[in-house]
């Protein structure tokens, strides 16, 4: 019994190598994730913005409906969102308190660390950068699911796809690729770093969740793979 329970200890980080679940996490530990994660948004997206490689899924849809519309692009992602979180929510998403905060909360950072990186002409220095801020992204977007305190606009579409037994992988492609699809038709640009967020995002947020000990809740018990 003790070098089995050794054996789990060296491999596991865990009291006898049981991930606890994210929905046993005390207030204060979600409350910290969530922080984090509205940080490295709010870094992660003046990286793929200063990149130039390519705007994220959600950002064709909105370059589409200001093209089309000719609104403001702040607008156009204010109605997308609600768009999106209602659209989750029908699926059966739940829709927090910090999803509406943390639009608010992360636009100022955006703002502050878009000047602080500035503009780049450099492959050698843009590319880096899209990697980057494509793995900051996913770091954060694991983080604030994992909260269950409300998450993004896409986030929500996932969760409940998810809710209705989708696995997690194609679940983000289909909130990733659905405001591609929609943004083209509407007139949007897409970029080699739009493709390769939309391809790779699954997976990594898989990866993220499950080092993280979260399962989304699903009609049927599900474990990321």
């Amino acid at each position: 019994m003790r070098a089995g329970h050794g054996a789990c200890s060296r491999t596991s980080p865990y009291p006898g190598g049981v991930m606890p679940t994210s929905h046993s996490l005390s207030l204060r530990t979600r409350l910290v994730r969530l922080v984090v994660s509205w940080v490295l948004v709010g870094v992660g997206v003046p990286m793929l913005v200063q990149a130039e490689l390519g705007v994220s899924p959600f950002d064709v849809l909105n370059s589409g409906l200001s093209d089309t519309l000719g609104w403001s692009f702040g607008w156009c992602f204010v109605v997308s969102s609600i768009s999106f979180f209602a659209l989750g929510w029908a699926l059966g998403a739940k829709l927090g308190w910090a999803s509406p905060v943390g639009t608010v909360v992360i636009g100022p950072i955006i703002n502050v660390v878009i000047d602080l990186i500035g503009h780049h002409e450099p492959l050698a220095v843009r590319i880096p950068l899209l990697v980057g801020g494509i793995l900051v992204i996913a770091t954060a977007i694991s983080l604030v699911v994992s909260t269950d305190l409300g998450p993004g606009p896409s986030e929500m579409v996932m969760l409940g796809l998810i809710r209705r037994g989708m696995p997690i992988v194609p679940a983000r492609w289909v909130s990733d690729g659905s405001p591609v699809v929609l943004g083209l038709l509407l007139g949007g640009a897409i970029g080699a770093g739009t493709v390769l967020f939309a391809v790779v995002m699954g997976p990594m947020v898989r990866f993220g969740l499950r080092r993280l000990g979260y399962v989304p809740r699903s009609r049927e018990p599900q474990v990321p793979q």
